[in-house]
């Protein structure tokens, strides 16, 4: 299986080639980037694990390398910037994925799976289905760290280990996602949190980001994000079946059409090969919806919205 890492100099690029390397997924791993001497230090790096991790091939290659493979990880993006939301990254972030989007709309019946990384991830996606044409279940983003956060903002008002905790965050990646409060789980048992706790967990949820840009360093979630996005190839590699959260073009699922948000879909070699249907309360369906008006409304204004 071949995975082609776009923007592998960076963190979460390079965490990604990384631990697809020690998980076992792809036996041909390209990595590409503008940063070629940064690249090729990781090439050199990753060779080692040859070694004593398991065999694989790695190398450095071009976009083109996209036009055959089974996996595209896009993870190239602006450097972050102080105090930035992720919406502000739009334009430029488009302009760093349009390469991408087109070598894979010169690829007429590509058969492989695109995954977006860089945000804000569902404008991204919608964009790149529209400019590519590729069925939709087969452009996806990644949006897990929404739920990881809210697992971890639960496991603190809750006082158990993080690892007990089930919980989904849907929506847009970013101020209008939708934290389902009535799908949490503590091993296994659904638990209900009162008003209180849950204005908590949403605000862990919510505040992460900001905290986090607000120190200004030029550094993302590398680490969480390098191994979601691994974990993630894996499941469609593998044909696993797994429930992810996922951005994903919608066709009336939850009332939306033609916007991506993150829904939950059960990943197959084919991508998304299911959108499942939760009941949700109205609420969180009027969440879902103002969500992909938000994702609408900034390519619009950033003129994406053209690209239907």
């Amino acid at each position: 299986m071949k995975i082609v890492v776009i923007g592998a100099a960076g963190g979460i690029g390079s965490a990604v080639a990384y631990s697809l390397a020690l998980n076992g997924t792809g036996d041909e791993l390209v990595l590409v980037d503008r940063n070629a001497d940064t690249l090729q230090t990781h090439v050199w790096d990753l060779e080692q694990l040859r070694v004593s991790a398991r065999p694989f091939d790695v190398r450095a290659g071009t976009v083109t390398e996209v036009a055959d493979a089974d996996i595209v990880v896009l993870s190239a993006a602006a450097p972050p910037r102080k105090d930035s939301p992720r919406i502000e990254y739009l334009t430029e972030n488009l302009a760093i994925a349009r390469e991408t989007g087109q070598t894979l709309a010169a690829a007429p019946g590509w058969p492989g799976v695109l995954i977006v990384a860089s945000n804000p991830v569902d404008p991204l996606v919608t964009a790149l289905q529209r400019m590519t044409g590729i069925d939709r279940h087969r452009v996806l983003g990644y949006t897990v760290n929404d739920s990881l956060r809210l697992r971890y903002g639960i496991a603190e008002v809750l006082g158990v280990q993080p690892h007990r905790v089930s919980a989904w965050v849907l929506g847009e990646h970013g101020d209008h996602c939708v934290p389902l409060f009535d799908r949490v789980e503590i091993d296994g048992r659904a638990v209900a949190l009162d008003d209180a706790q849950q204005r908590a967990a949403r605000a862990y949820l919510l505040e992460w980001y900001p905290r986090w840009v607000a120190l200004g360093v030029p550094r993302t979630s590398t680490w969480t994000s390098g191994h979601g996005l691994s974990a993630m190839a894996s499941a469609i590699a593998s044909d696993s079946g797994e429930i992810w959260p996922a951005s994903m073009v919608l066709a009336g699922e939850y009332g939306i059409d033609g916007t991506a948000i993150g829904v939950p879909v059960r990943l197959t070699r084919t991508g998304a090969a299911e959108v499942l249907d939760w009941p949700l309360p109205e609420r969180d369906r009027n969440a879902m919806r103002e969500a992909a008006g938000y994702v609408d409304d900034a390519l619009a204004y950033v003129g994406a919205d053209r690209l239907r």
